[in-house]
């Protein structure tokens, strides 16, 4: 994702705090993430807190933004555009903020435990990135509504949750391309006048295919974001995942994670090398990445692995 404009001094931190955080006198919950979580991640900004019993006024976001509530019963009332709502979030609830939102008064009842989340759409990177257009070709706006119930896009928030709090394993491939399908749901599902957006039917050509897949094998043992990928192609980063689906039959991400076990294979069968450098020489995260890798995708841990095939 590109970065968001600040300072060159604004520290990692800054860079990755919500905007409606910025104001310190408006008040926020204390966040459940540490700076080697929000380092690693590299899609949307995201905030995990300690949902808590209180009441404020006067919150303002730069951005668009989602909200769910991630553990624990909670009860909200909130004043924001003309709207009261007074409801209590059940398991896929998402509050959905428009762009340059505000909250003239809020009160959150929560019990101990509760966890909340949020989310962060800046509709500029997504331009600059010439993802907006090819996502709201007719310009739509995207519609606020803090009482939505939307089970397929509370399960991407949750996906966007799991990764951030484990480190982000699966990189920054895993995390742009999972960002953009939420962006890409929101704006089909909850913008004005929204329909779901003609589905890509064509593929990579054979010369785009050539240099994303040369791109992939050159740097599979290197962190490889989609950025790359679709510059590689010439194409957005939002057509090249629709595109790159229709020519292979599954997510870039997944393509390339198959191509790292294959090759994790190779070397469990045809070297004694430990299983961490080959971990690091295939592109994995860690040892432990690459276990649980193999393990979902073969059933096998790379140790059962080399013990089967006598290596």
């Amino acid at each position: 994702m590109p970065a968001l404009a600040t300072s060159p001094a604004a520290t990692h931190d800054e860079r990755q705090r919500l905007s409606f955080q910025r104001d310190p006198a408006a008040g926020y919950e204390p966040s459940l993430l540490r700076e080697p979580q929000t380092r690693a991640w590299a899609g949307f900004r995201i905030g995990i807190f300690e949902a808590q019993t209180t009441e404020l006024r006067g919150q303002v976001g730069e951005h668009a933004a989602l909200g769910m509530i991630l553990r624990g019963r909670t009860r909200a009332r909130i004043l924001s555009r003309g709207q009261d709502c007074d409801f209590s979030p059940g398991r896929d609830s998402v509050g959905v903020f428009a762009p340059k939102f505000e909250v003239d008064w809020t009160r959150w009842d929560c019990e101990a435990g509760a966890q909340r989340m949020m989310v962060e759409l800046d509709l500029a990177d997504l331009a600059r990135a010439g993802d907006l257009d090819a996502m709201l070709p007719s310009r739509r706006v995207l519609r606020q509504d803090l009482t939505l119930s939307d089970r397929n896009l509370a399960t991407l928030m949750r996906l966007m949750a799991d990764e951030v709090r484990a480190g982000s394993p699966h990189g920054a491939l895993y995390a742009t391309s999972l960002s953009l399908a939420l962006a890409s749901y929101v704006f089909a599902h909850h913008a004005e006048g929204a329909a779901p957006s003609p589905r890509e039917r064509g593929g990579l050509s054979d010369a785009q295919k050539t240099r994303v897949l040369a791109l992939i094998h050159e740097r599979l043992a290197d962190p490889l974001g989609l950025d790359e990928l679709a510059t590689a192609a010439g194409v957005s980063r939002f057509h090249f995942l629709r595109l790159f689906k229709n020519s292979f039959g599954v997510t870039p991400h997944r393509f390339v994670m198959d191509q790292r076990i294959a090759a994790a294979r190779h070397l469990l069968d045809e070297t004694a090398l430990p299983l961490a450098q080959i971990a690091a020489t295939t592109g994995f995260s860690s040892q432990s990445h690459l276990c649980t890798a193999m393990r979902r995708q073969l059933g096998s841990t790379p140790g059962q692995w080399r013990r089967r095939s006598g290596g």
